[in-house]
């Protein structure tokens, strides 16, 4: 992409400030004010008394909400009800809502009782919510009466939150316990390479460091009204929801039926006056009006389209482009961008460093691609009970140890280099870890499930382009001789894995590309192009006008692929959510069916 002067003089301006020891060294602003010693359920408490009859949480389209007295209120029950429960500080308690206010309660109430909350998605098969909380030994789990049909087949004693918060459990005569900021705040559980999820421990110290450093950059204010659209098994989710917690702004909670409609979603984001979008480029894609009122658009959890930055940018909007695994809490690096410009992942946060090196662990050259490593604030205590993995990941800084907080570093597996600005270009990943609509994804995690099936010799998945300038997991099968039924392979993998790592395409194969090493060679795997290799079949003709106009909404979705008229959307065409939208707007072009909804 060329860059014209104009363009760089803007990014010379934005990023002055870059204190670059040398060429593999990036080092934060040093900010010692935003180290404080404090924990989530403090920032909250103090906010809940600074703006008390200011609304915290709001429904989006909805009246329903809340002040920050009366989450205050409620989330005291919260944490009374688990303290008479025997809930102990530095224990885990699960989370486990479909989108509402009452998720909230509960997790500011875990909190309060010096737990540490464990979220997990509504569409989680159980088994995957079982593994994580016998991980944790975690004896409660938090839900609402949406998730009965999940809930009830658990093996541990399940909260509903309506009883939780229904009456005053003594709160007044309650002494809370006391936490301090070592002690964990929340566990995230990501996609593991040996089949099981790792729980990704956050103190209190990490996450309130966090926010404060990242919000010296962003700057969310009282006034903000912040969407609240990422799920909170995502850790982006936490940036969404305690910034704005952080200085008093009105979150406005997203249905999954209101992300589902992104026609009509620009309408009723001005309409709520939505000032802050934090969330996932594919998201803000799918988006196709502006939405005047957004003064400050925060992507990341995936790489940032330059296209975006250009449809997006506006007269006093800042578009940030923000990077960070779970694992340094949430966001390490930061990059304002400005369209025409080279999309990078920008700069060290405040208190936070970045380091380039080759797998010797030596200091790359400017320019040359290396490992990133991050140390600072937001550096993590490590995964739960892998002691071998922390050790392997979270490392003594090699090259120096003066700063306080950057004694530990953790290899994040991601290739970097150095631009001529002295910002960080993001290169990909130097292992089988990908990203996939922001959740993270070991594709072992994946091949290990299949792997288990009869009629798999051997597997490997892929990332793909999927003709319609999105991506989706491809499973690449060799099948063993005896038989390969991939339609009871497809249905036994979607009962134990949750959607976004189902593959959307399933292909039979006589062999998988290998290295000298006899390893799967993924970058070969990854260059197969899926679509012009797709049967030369004819496509089925519609039967009526519906299937007609459906057919053709379906195949700019589902690009050069023939579409069975029977075939589900999901598990056999290998559709999401958000595909599912762009799928529904589609459809709505035509206009005698303009008024459809998802649901039809």
């Amino acid at each position: 992409m060329t860059t014209t002067s104009t363009d760089t003089e803007k990014l010379d301006n934005i990023h002055s400030h870059i204190i670059a020891e040398n060429d593999f060294i990036l080092r934060g602003e040093h900010r010692p004010d935003l180290v404080i010693h404090e924990t989530l359920a403090d920032i909250f408490r103090g906010t809940a008394q600074k703006y008390a009859t200011k609304t915290a949480l709001k429904l989006l389209g909805e009246s329903y909400n809340f002040t920050y007295a009366e989450l205050d209120t409620l989330s005291d029950r919260v944490a009374v009800t688990l303290m008479l429960q025997g809930v102990k500080p530095g224990t885990f308690v699960g989370l486990w809502f479909k989108r509402s206010l009452e998720l909230h309660i509960a997790m500011i109430g875990i909190l309060k009782a010096g737990a540490a909350y464990v979220p997990f998605d509504a569409d989680l098969p159980s088994d995957r919510v079982i593994s994580s909380m016998e991980d944790c030994s975690s004896k409660f789990l938090i839900s609402h009466e949406d998730m009965k049909t999940s809930t009830d087949a658990l093996p541990f004693e399940v909260l509903n939150i309506a009883q939780m918060i229904a009456h005053d459990n003594v709160v007044s005569s309650t002494k809370f316990p006391v936490i301090t900021p070592e002690m964990p705040a929340y566990a995230i559980y990501t996609s593991g390479s040996t089949g099981k999820p790792k729980g990704i421990i956050i103190s209190h110290q990490n996450v309130c460091n966090f926010l404060r450093s990242v919000n010296s950059v962003l700057e969310f204010t009282p006034d903000d009204n912040v969407f609240q659209g990422a799920s909170v098994a995502f850790d982006l989710s936490v940036e969404e929801i305690w910034v704005p917690y952080l200085v008093g702004a009105t979150l406005k909670v997203a249905t999954l039926n209101i992300l589902k409609e992104t026609d009509t979603l620009p309408a009723l984001l001005h309409k709520e006056n939505i000032t802050i979008l934090d969330t996932v480029p594919t998201l803000l894609a799918m988006i196709e009006e502006d939405v005047p009122s957004v003064r400050i658009i925060v992507l990341g959890g995936e790489s940032c389209p330059a296209a975006l930055v250009s449809k997006w940018e506006k007269p006093n909007r800042k578009i940030w482009n923000t990077y960070g695994p779970t694992e340094t809490t949430v966001t390490a690096t930061y990059a304002q961008m400005v369209s025409g410009a080279q999309v990078s992942i920008g700069e060290p946060l405040p208190n936070y460093t970045a380091y380039i090196v080759d797998d010797m662990m030596r200091p790359v050259p400017r320019g040359a691609v290396g490992e990133l490593l991050i140390g600072g604030v937001g550096v993590s205590q490590g995964y739960m009970h892998l002691s071998g993995l922390t050790s392997e990941k979270f490392i003594c800084n090699p090259f120096d140890s003066s700063i306080s907080n950057d004694k530990m570093l953790y290899r994040s597996g991601d290739a970097v280099s150095l631009s001529e600005h002295g910002t960080l270009l993001f290169n990909g990943r130097i292992d089988d870890q990908v990203k996939i609509r922001g959740f993270r994804i070991e594709l072992g995690d994946i091949e290990n499930h299949i792997a288990n099936e009869p009629g798999v010799k051997a597997v490997a998945v892929a990332v793909h382009a999927d003709g319609a300038g999105g991506d989706v997991l491809v499973a690449h099968i060799v099948p063993d001789g005896m038989g390969t039924d991939l339609a009871s392979i497809r249905i036994k993998i979607n009962s134990v894995l949750p959607p976004y790592m189902i593959p959307g395409v399933w292909r039979l194969c006589d062999d998988l590309p290998k290295l000298i090493s006899g390893k799967v060679n993924r970058k070969a795997l990854a260059a197969i192009n899926i679509i012009a290799e797709m049967p030369d079949e004819e496509q089925e003709p519609p039967r009526t006008e519906t299937e007609a106009v459906l057919l053709e909404a379906a195949r700019s979705i589902f690009s050069g692929r023939n579409l069975p008229l029977e075939a589900d959307f999901f598990t056999e065409l290998g559709g999401h959510s958000l595909l599912a939208a762009k799928f529904v707007s589609a459809v709505r072009k035509t206009q005698c069916y303009q008024n459809i909804a998802l649901q039809d």
